[in-house]
């Protein structure tokens, strides 16, 4: 019993808590080392003590028994000060036990910790918060600000420049200005996406969400998409699927935001070759749509260990990209944020000097839904030709519409475009797959991707790839 005692006791004087020992009218027995030391007590000047003396305003006595203050009846732990013996105070975060004695007498425990240096962590945090959120609010401002400024400039220089262009007759002087009006462009752009940047980092870009035609949308976009590719030589193509509703609801100004910085990069970092769109419906779920978006190009690609820095911000996969095709590597970091905020993901892809592709989810309302309406879930997000390989199970449903006319059509559209791959002539390959995507247009979704998927690899005039993916189609038809 000696030797537990003394362990107890060892345990008690070596405890980083404030530990004291009271009986049941509240005078003091005991105190540990760890109470001397924060109080500047004595054992001896305690003992006898009432309890209250350490806690003002926490314990009161009636009739010769120490109970506590009504606030504090019942709350396993107290947020209070403890005094010293020159009457200062420290806070303590301190709970009560009882237990009785051999004797069956009841004694009482106070085990307090001192919470001086977590108060003043606290205090430090909330200080530094209060800096960082002055700082972002002068930050905002000051953007704000010098983006206005630069506006203005800009938009006079691109409005006489355009004044100028309207009379000048020479042509090496109007391309100069055209020149100057692409510059203008392009700081336009700039100075839009710091501002865009700087709202998302202040969580203060919200989405806009309104009823529109997509189906109209898609064609502005396909109108404006096509005057841009096309002036710097280069070929665009846009398929949307008939499937998706037209009516929907959603922020159309952000979707053009996202589809022009897509659109923009790939075009930028294409010097020859093609851009294409497609446009798919993943699922319909209640008056909810997912839609998926891939945006393809034949320009400088990607290589796998450049993906992890395309959607960071102010990035771009090495610094001869910036001196090169300039940017201040926001427009991705943006995309993302705002695809995020439509409540999709975003993925890129891509073999360097093989062109890229960059693919991505969102989610809209749909305007017109009736609650009998059945679900509708199509094919998951499009990954590659292997997803199309693995998806076995539907192909009992493939080919309903093929009668033999439509077969010997196939047949010849896979005989014309096999011998023009063979031939490397890669323009009538492509006449030959569009006559294919033709052929298939009214087919499963999974024949109408792999067609889709085919063109593109033609279009690169990937011969092993679009061998393959030929192949891969002619089974699927099979």
């Amino acid at each position: 019993m000696s030797a537990n005692m003394s362990i107890f006791q060892f345990v008690l004087e070596h405890s980083q808590e404030l530990i004291i020992c009271y009986d049941k009218a509240g005078r003091i027995q005991y105190i540990n080392e760890k109470t001397k030391e924060l109080t500047g007590y004595q054992n001896e000047e305690l003992i006898g003590v009432f309890i209250g003396e350490l806690f003002n305003g926490i314990f009161v006595c009636e009739n010769e028994t120490a109970a506590l203050q009504e606030e504090f009846d019942g709350k396993e732990l107290i947020e209070t000060a403890m005094y010293r013996k020159n009457r200062t105070c420290f806070p303590v975060e301190m709970t009560l036990v009882k237990t009785k004695l051999e004797n069956d007498e009841d004694v009482f425990f106070c085990m307090a910790v001192d919470m001086t240096r977590y108060k003043e962590s606290i205090r430090k945090i909330e200080e530094k918060s209060e800096e960082v959120r002055e700082s972002m609010k002068a930050r905002d401002a000051f953007v704000a600000n010098v983006t206005h400024e630069l506006r203005t400039p800009v938009n006079g220089i691109k409005g006489h420049t355009e004044l100028i262009l309207e009379r000048e007759e020479n042509l090496q002087k109007q391309s100069y200005l055209r020149l100057i009006l692409d510059c203008c462009k392009t700081m336009e752009g700039i100075i839009n996406n710091i501002l865009d940047f700087s709202k998302l980092e202040a969580g203060k870009f919200q989405l806009e969400e309104k009823p529109f035609s997509f189906h109209q949308f898609m064609e502005r976009m396909n109108n404006q998409f096509n005057a841009v590719v096309a002036r710097k030589g280069l070929r665009f193509s846009m398929n949307v699927a008939e499937n998706i509703p037209d009516k929907l609801i959603g922020d159309e100004l952000r979707l053009t935001q996202i589809l022009n910085n897509l659109v923009s990069n790939a075009v930028k970092f294409t010097s020859q070759g093609y851009v294409g769109i497609e446009v798919t419906k993943n699922m319909q779920v209640g008056d909810e749509i997912e839609l998926f978006f891939i945006v393809v190009d034949t320009g400088i690609g990607l290589s796998p260990e450049d993906k992890d820095k395309l959607f960071k911000s102010f990035s771009q996969v090495d610094a001869s990209i910036t001196r090169r095709f300039g940017g201040t590597g926001l427009g991705l970091s943006i995309t993302k944020e705002l695809v995020n905020m439509m409540k999709g993901d975003i993925w890129a892809d891509g073999e360097k000097g093989k062109g890229s592709s960059f693919s991505f989810t969102i989610r809209m309302k749909l305007e017109e839904y009736e609650e009998a309406e059945d679900v509708v879930i199509e094919i998951p997000k499009w990954r590659s030709a292997e997803l199309l390989n693995d998806m076995a199970g539907e192909r009992e449903l493939m080919y309903e519409f093929g009668s033999e006319i439509n077969k010997r059509e196939l047949r010849n559209a896979f005989e014309k475009l096999n011998i023009s791959m063979d031939m490397e002539n890669w323009m009538k390959a492509e006449s030959a797959v569009t006559m294919l995507k033709e052929l298939v247009s009214q087919g499963p979704k999974e024949i109408q991707r792999a067609a889709f998927k085919l063109s593109m690899l033609v279009r690169k005039a990937d011969y092993e790839k679009s061998r393959e993916a030929s192949d891969q189609l002619m089974e699927m038809l099979e």
